[in-house]
Formats: structure tokens, sequence, C-alpha cells
């Protein structure tokens, strides 16, 4: 509650005031004046408590709407920080009236820059970061996602606001993997907004698993699995495209040749996912094949370090690392500048 210093009606100086809390209002019992409203502290910290903090199925508490939105909190973490006194009744109408669901909606739509992207979200905020659509077996809601809240030096900044935008950028990297928007780019965002990949990826996780239980068991239409070849050739065509503009933009010379070879190792080795290197994830084995045609074309003036980090996203290390494991006898590295798809050998 924000501080309230009114002690009589400025109307008629009258003394017998009621303060309701639910409102926010305090208002004159002799005269009926409303002497103050908007009483209610959003930055509240039962607004923000806990892993059961999640926003409320109750009637005009809608994802994406206007209308009036309270959070919940976690009694039991609350405890656990020293705030147990925020459970207590007279102060629970004072949580702060945003939900973690619109909170992480809001983020969506200045990430994206885009009203399509943040409704398309809504289906999935829905059923994972609200209770609708809770059973038993479905899987833990992902709620506010204070399991990313470590003891550690490097978890000191792990706020609230760090939780909603990993939440973000995780629900836009599902969106993408069914298809429904394009997103490969996901990794820039994370680190632009100084976030840990590996929290983004838990949290993909745990709202796949969810809805993979909520699909099988049919409480929801919405299912994760779907969508994974379209999202492969979507991946591949869009680093294709940012290869050439990186190529175009740092006006690298000679790199025709490389880009010709480039496309048609794509075509050779993936091919639409039934190609003989289609195990590998999209990112990965275009970095190889780039980094295998540097090779080739030694007059293109292109790092190593720059293909894997700057084009991407990936570490000089881990594309060295699968370059060199093996592939039916010889090295990856050897497999994709020597495979012959007409002869089906290398």
């Amino acid at each position: 509650m924000t501080g309230n210093n009114i002690i009589k009606c400025t109307e008629c100086d009258s003394r017998d005031l009621e303060h309701d809390e639910s409102q926010g209002e305090v208002v004159c019992n002799d005269c009926g004046t409303v002497l103050d409203a908007n009483q209610i502290d959003t930055g509240h910290p039962s607004g923000q408590v806990g892993e059961n903090a999640h926003m409320s199925a109750q009637r005009n508490d809608n994802v994406g709407g206007k209308t009036t939105r309270r959070t919940h909190f976690d009694k039991r973490e609350a405890r656990k920080n020293g705030l147990g006194n925020i459970i207590r009744p007279d102060q629970r109408a004072h949580s702060q009236r945003n939900v973690r669901a619109n909170d992480i909606l809001d983020e969506i739509k200045r990430i994206s820059g885009s009203n399509d992207v943040a409704r398309a979200a809504i289906p999935i905020l829905k059923k994972c970061y609200t209770k609708e659509g809770e059973g038993d077996g479905h899987g833990k809601l992902p709620l506010n996602q204070m399991r990313f809240i470590g003891s550690k030096e490097k978890d000191k900044d792990k706020d609230a606001t760090y939780i909603i935008r990993v939440s973000a950028i995780a629900i836009m990297r599902i969106l993408s993997d069914l298809g429904w928007i394009p997103y490969q780019y996901w990794q820039q965002d994370a680190d632009r907004l100084g976030l840990d990949r590996n929290d983004v990826t838990e949290a993909v996780k745990i709202n796949k698993i969810r809805l993979v239980n909520l699909f099988r068991d049919r409480v929801s239409s919405i299912d994760p699995r779907a969508g994974m070849q379209n999202l492969r050739r979507n991946t591949i065509e869009a680093f294709e495209q940012k290869m050439r503009e990186y190529i175009r933009q740092h006006k690298i010379q000679h790199a025709e040749k490389l880009l010709k070879w480039f496309t048609e190792r794509i075509h050779v080795l993936d091919s639409d996912g039934d190609g003989p290197m289609a195990q590998e994830k999209a990112r990965m084995l275009l970095a190889m094949i780039a980094i295998c045609g540097v090779e080739l074309f030694d007059e293109v003036k292109m790092t190593k370090k720059s293909i894997a980090e700057d084009i991407f996203n990936l570490t000089v290390g881990g594309v060295n690392s699968r370059l060199k494991s093996e592939q039916h006898g010889m090295t990856k590295k050897q497999f994709i500048k020597k495979w012959n798809a007409n002869a089906n050998t290398a």
C-alpha cells in the first residue's frame, strides 16, 4: 500500500473515513467523497514472490486483455525469503495487478516489435503461465521460472525482469518451432538482453514438456512436435541468407564460387532433412559447410571465428569438434568436402 496520511475529509472535515483496500480507495462515510484512489502498490513484493506465482483464472483476468489482472504469490516461497507477512489476508488485496503472463506478452511485443507475434503467443501463455488447463500429470507449470534464480554470484541479477525476458524468448522459440513465426536469431536477442542462453533453453524445455503432456491428454490442440521439417527448412534458408548478407556487408572478395559451392553442399548433404547429414542441427551443419568452403577457396578471406560466431551464433571450438568427429569412416570435414550424392559415396 502506498503511504496514506489522510485523516479527515477535505470536503466536510469528517474523520469517519472508510479505507476500501480491495478498490484502493479512501471514501468519506458522511458525504461520500472519494478522497483518494489508486492506492494499490504495484511494487508490493507479493506480486514478485514465489515459483507458484500465477495469473488468476478469475473472470476479467485475461491474457492480452485490458481488464483487471491480479498476480497471486507462493506462500512457502514468501516465508522462505522472510516475506511471510505479505500472506496476511488484509494484504492480499495489494498484490501487484500485473500478471506474469501479461508481463511476458508485453516483453514479446517489445522484443519482436510485432503485435502479430504477441497474438500468436497468447495460446501458449494461457497453457503455460496461468492456471487455465492445469491438470494432474501435465507437467510442472513454468509460471515465473523462479528456478533460474540461484545463489551463485552470476545469478544475483536474475530478478523478475530477467525471468520475464527469458520466458518471452522461450515462447518465441516455441512459436518458431511450430512454424507459426520466423524466429531464427534468438541467441542475439538473448545476448543483447544479458540472458544466459542455457536459461532460455531450459525454459523452452519446461514449456514443451507441459505442452506435449497437454496435447497427449487432449487438453490442448497445440502439438510442439509439429512443424519440425518446416522449421529446419526455414532455419537453413534464414542462415544461408544471413551468410550472403554478411559477405555483402563486409565486402568480401571472390565469394561467388564459395556461395555457389555452399548452396550445392547444403542441397546434397541435407536434402530437406533426408540427406546423409540431416541428423546435424541446421546451424551447425551450415557452419561446418561454410568453414570447409573457406578452406577450399582460400582466396575468400573469412575467418573461422567470424563464420562460427558472427554468422551462425556458435563457438569455433564447437564447430571444430564436430568437424573432427567421424562419419562413414572419415572425419566429417572430409565427408562434407567429398560426398557425391549421385554416386552415393565419398
